[in-house]
């Protein structure tokens, strides 16, 4: 059973994303059902620390994507862990144009507060307030499929 972090431990039994087959699709849809996809392998990185499924989504040269792994990895280094941090995204908004070599989806990203414990327990004192927010995602296809290439915040 699913149990998420708190001060006494990490989270158990954490739901492993599943990538729903239109996220193969170049198309509008695939897009827009890649891009969630990507925020859920996320919110699975920030409840786990295992970076691996939003990694392999993401572009080698996504300079945000690899900020996010490597903030999380920090977070996540020894005997530490994330309480709280899980994504939602209510509303993905896909702008597909057939044959360009990127596509663009418009996300509205809601984030739980975020808590880094230590090894006994203590909480750093940084929290992350609980966010809601809009995110640019860019992404290509390619014959490996879609991967976020870049990715922004909405101001």
């Amino acid at each position: 059973m699913y149990k998420p972090a708190d001060a006494k431990g990490r989270a158990q039994n954490v739901p492993v994303p599943v990538k729903p087959a239109l996220a193969d699709k170049n198309t509008k849809e695939g897009l827009e059902a890649f891009t969630k996809y990507w925020f859920q392998a996320l919110s699975y990185a920030y409840e786990t620390g295992n970076t691996n499924l939003m990694e392999a989504g993401s572009g080698s040269n996504c300079r945000f994507c690899n900020g996010l792994r490597d903030n999380i990895k920090n977070a996540w280094q020894g005997k530490q862990w994330i309480a709280g941090g899980k994504i939602q995204t209510p509303s993905v908004s896909g702008l597909y144009k057939k044959g360009a070599a990127s596509q663009q989806a418009t996300v509205q990203v809601i984030q739980q507060e975020i808590t880094i414990y230590k090894a006994d327990g203590t909480p750093f004192p940084d929290v992350t307030k609980q966010t809601n927010t809009g995110s640019q995602a860019v992404v290509r296809f390619d014959s490996s499929g879609w991967a976020v290439i870049d990715l922004g915040l909405i101001r």
